[in-house]
């Protein structure tokens, strides 16, 4: 724990990239359209020698004349990462829910070319454009990162201990860059503004939000509400002025209730 102190600082201390000193300008895309609702396919036009990067396994489709490189690295530092850097940000990458390498698609021919993303799991998938949010920077929770520009840094920072008991875990993921990003949760991803304003949401519904909010956790209520009230013990709280985004059914809710018609084990 004092080493995630020292070496990883809180989210509400970080500060968003100098775009081409710290990190590339983001590779370019062309337009992405929507197939479908509760499992979307989302195709993209990508530009000759532009590149998008994925977590493992999100790719659906792609055609003829795109690349595919799969490295420790996201790609986004201006300067060639050494060994040591690139293991330490791959380390950073799994805490955040990601894995340990980054798919890169690179569209080597002369003209533009499509592609398809998709989600594993049942959800929804919604694009950001990371220049539209403040300080070029957004956090969101583990694993909800599904692609994006090749120029956006996957990242992590520090949350309370507490976080812990309430579905984040010791850390946020952090994306910063001016490109696209595209998330992906359960049932149905849903943006809300908040103007100086606090919000209570079930905790594994948050999926991401942005620089200037302050996350929290309280409790549910009584005794009896804690207890019976199906809501768990405590509830997260979200406060300050900006977005966020939640999802209707988190993907822990819906194993929960799968896991209910299960036949009982037998002895």
């Amino acid at each position: 724990m004092a080493c995630c102190c020292c070496c990883i600082p809180h989210y509400t201390n970080v500060s968003g990239p100098e775009i081409g000193r710290d990190i590339i300008e983001s590779h370019q895309m062309g337009s992405h359209t929507t197939t479908g609702d509760s499992m979307p396919l989302i195709e993209i036009a990508l530009p000759p020698q532009q590149c998008m990067i994925s977590e493992p396994g999100a790719m659906s489709f792609l055609q003829k004349g795109i690349g595919m490189e799969t490295i420790f690295d996201d790609g986004s530092s201006v300067n060639e990462p050494g060994c040591c850097t690139k293991c330490k940000t791959c380390c950073l990458r799994t805490c955040s829910g990601e894995g340990a390498s980054v798919a890169h698609w690179t569209n080597n021919s002369d003209s533009v070319r499509q592609m398809g993303f998709a989600s594993a799991l049942p959800g929804h998938i919604v694009a950001i454009d990371l220049k539209t949010m403040p300080e070029n920077m957004l956090f969101t929770m583990n694993g909800s990162f599904l692609f994006g520009t090749k120029g956006t840094r996957i990242d992590v920072a520090r949350t309370d201990c507490k976080q812990c008991c309430c579905g984040a875990g010791l850390f946020f993921q952090k994306l910063d860059g001016d490109g696209k990003v595209f998330l992906n949760a359960g049932g149905t991803i849903i943006k809300q503004n908040l103007n100086d304003e606090t919000h209570r949401i079930d905790p594994a519904s948050l999926v991401a939000f942005t620089k200037g909010l302050t996350v929290d956790v309280q409790k549910a209520g009584t005794c009896m509400t804690m207890c019976c009230g199906g809501e768990g013990m405590a509830l997260t709280t979200i406060s300050g002025q900006g977005d966020y985004w939640i999802a209707s059914s988190p993907w822990t809710s819906q194993l929960a209730y799968a896991l209910g018609f299960l036949p009982p084990k037998k002895s």
